[in-house]
């Protein structure tokens, strides 16, 4: 059992002290096998119990055989060290959100939300900060191959958007979290109205899968490297990449792209 995968699935149906357990033990998940449960509680400020509990939560039957299965995964993990500058700790990070990232997406549901895109008569991309930008970013890339697609980062415009969407749409929710209060609204609105909804998450069980049809699961980078300065956004936009360079297998397609790149160097 990845135990690793286990914190991450589960991370959104944490309490707070499990919370903190859980980023501790992966962003320090080397360290945890030459500490004693009563010096990691002390460490953390929490209780033994508290990390026994957390352990079963996790499946696995006590704090001991956690540590044994955490053992057992970073044995298997094949980083590229290198020296230790700052250069090949970037690379490092971005080696492993690839690698994380590859691991979690479904081939057939990626190939299933192309279809999805080709099919509808309307996208809308929704998106709040950071997830706003990366919204903006696909929006344009669709937009280019001659889709009708708007992105959406304004919490009031999302709202009256939610209200105005049909069957016929469909409607793409970006939240690392799966929390952000404005997406959320939104997709429940949108779900009442029927449309296609694509939930893109770190979290699988968090609020805005609850009015999904399809959830594609990301690489969430603060689980790698919480400390510094690292892209959250890096997932996601690995996962547009692959679907933009499915639909632009289609020649159609590929050909509205290269005119609008004609277009934009005249």
């Amino acid at each position: 059992m990845d135990v690793l995968y286990e914190i991450k699935q589960k991370y959104s149906t944490f309490s707070i002290k499990e919370k903190i357990i859980a980023e501790y033990i992966l962003n320090s998940k080397n360290s945890i096998n030459n500490i004693s449960i009563t010096e990691l509680a002390k460490a953390i400020g929490t209780s033994s119990s508290t990390l026994t509990r957390f352990s079963k939560k996790i499946n696995c039957e006590s704090f001991v055989d956690m540590k044994m299965k955490l053992n057992s995964n970073n044995s298997n993990l094949t980083h590229k060290k290198g020296n230790d500058s700052l250069f090949s700790a970037v690379y490092n990070y971005y080696s492993e959100v690839i690698e994380k990232s590859n691991e979690l997406l479904d081939k057939k549901l990626i190939l299933k939300i192309v279809q999805k895109i080709l099919k509808a008569k309307k996208i809308y991309i929704y998106g709040v900060g950071s997830s706003g930008l990366t919204a903006q970013e696909f929006m344009q890339r669709l937009l280019r191959m001659g889709f009708n697609v708007s992105s959406i980062s304004d919490s009031h415009m999302m709202i009256i958007n939610s209200a105005i969407v049909s069957s016929e749409d469909l409607v793409i929710g970006i939240s690392i979290s799966g929390e952000t209060k404005e997406v959320v609204n939104a997709l429940r609105i949108c779900q009442k109205n029927k449309a296609k909804i694509i939930a893109v998450t770190s979290f699988p069980k968090s609020s805005i899968t609850k009015y999904a049809n399809d959830i594609i699961s990301i690489c969430n980078s603060d689980f790698i490297n919480k400390k510094n300065f690292i892209n959250t956004q890096f997932s996601t936009m690995y996962l547009f990449d692959l679907i933009s360079t499915i639909l632009l297998e289609d020649p159609e397609l590929n050909k509205k792209m290269q005119t609008t790149i004609d277009a934009i160097l005249k």
